[in-house]
């Protein structure tokens, strides 16, 4: 059960994950090419403001921690986005943490060597990485640590009046605190979003009485997979199975005992879905289906006789009253080299159920196609 229970968290993780990438997609793509810009405009201003034997080194270091991970960035994030928000993750905090440490370098050399530069950058790097990239809150705090005690280094090792220091410090921490609020918060309200969107999905497509998926889910999913079936020529199998007599039930022992002969039937539909392509439906009243994906015809007629049997043996007493319950079932299978379309796969299912109850009901009427 932890096992499970694990798997599905993995699962959700990584569906929400795509979700914040879709969310975030169009922040990250003009973040990246918005600080790649900025650092060119700053490599340029090396060049006009820094004599050779400066901007040599900064230009270095820029190109090398900065642009061309920023110029990669671009490409992918422009020409072929990734689904993951978590794609890229460490190349993107690799960029932070070299555009805050090339920072430090830069101060240090410019200071050596006498020349004035400007602390704004480093407000920038903390606005970008903190926020503007989207990244993971955790990693961004620890990149943010490691920037700021370098920079504090290098200011220390420089001679910088240390009350100054720490005044600067308090600022860039409460900045970077700021971006990181507000990124926590976005990613916060982005997966309250998720979970409500994906909540009021799931109600839209399940049954409330048997939690099978409804009509509306057996639309979709019939035309989805029939349409990949079709393409891949795969056979697909397809099965209505309807209660007999079930209004006879209801008038004679009420709804309750009616709503409990659909909840089993529900159950054992459940039961045979014993993969993921395998989708059990109510689709109205009393009426069920079952789509099998990629199935042989004797494993399809195995399903269909083990179906009418157990409802046949259905365990259901009220007030010391065995009730009798029975389905007619009509199946359907689209062998791996037939193109059709899904109503007309439905169709077929569909007279093959009213066959089945035509020639006695309690059994399965099923051809392939």
């Amino acid at each position: 059960m932890n096992a499970v229970i694990a798997t599905n968290n993995i699962n959700n993780q990584e569906k929400f994950s795509h979700f914040l990438m879709s969310q975030c997609l169009n922040v990250r793509r003009w973040a990246f090419s918005v600080s790649l810009l900025l650092y060119l405009a700053f490599s340029i201003m090396d060049v006009i403001k820094f004599p050779s034997a400066i901007y040599t080194v900064t230009l270095t270091a820029r190109l090398i921690l900065v642009i061309l991970p920023l110029l990669y960035l671009n490409f992918i994030y422009w020409l072929s986005p990734p689904i993951s928000i978590r794609s890229n993750v460490l190349l993107i905090l690799m960029v932070y943490l070299g555009s805050g440490l090339t920072h430090a370098l830069i101060f240090y050399i410019s200071t050596s060597y006498g020349f004035q530069f400007s602390q704004l950058g480093i407000i920038l790097i903390f606005m970008f990485g903190c926020l503007l990239f989207v990244l993971p809150v955790k990693p961004s705090v620890i990149v943010t640590v490691i920037i700021l005690c370098v920079y504090a280094a290098v200011k220390i090792y420089t001679n910088y009046q240390l009350t100054d220091l720490i005044f600067e410090l308090i600022i860039l921490s409460f900045v970077a605190s700021i971006c990181l609020t507000i990124n926590h918060v976005g990613q916060k309200t982005l997966y309250q979003n998720y979970l409500l969107i994906n909540r009021l999905y799931y109600e839209s497509i399940t049954d409330g009485l048997t939690k099978l998926n409804n009509r509306r889910a057996f639309e979709e999913q019939i035309e989805r997979l029939n349409a990949i079936a079709n393409r891949d020529k795969v056979a697909l199998g397809l099965i209505f199975i309807d209660a007999d007599y079930f209004k006879v039930i209801n008038d004679s022992f009420g709804h309750t005992v009616g709503d409990e002969v659909l909840q089993k039937i529900a159950n054992l539909i459940a039961s045979k879905c014993r993969r993921t392509s395998d989708i059990g439906f109510r689709i109205g009243g009393d009426e069920f289906a079952l789509v099998l994906y990629g199935i042989t015809s004797k494993k399809l007629a195995y399903f269909c006789q083990e179906i009418v049997t157990e409802v046949e043996n259905f365990n259901l007493i009220n007030n010391n009253e065995n009730i009798k319950t029975s389905v007619s079932v009509g199946a359907v299978l689209k062998s791996e080299n037939t193109k059709i379309t899904s109503a007309n796969l439905v169709e077929l299912a569909d007279e093959y159920l009213y066959k089945a109850k035509h020639n006695g009901r309690n059994q399965f009427y099923l051809n392939s196609i």
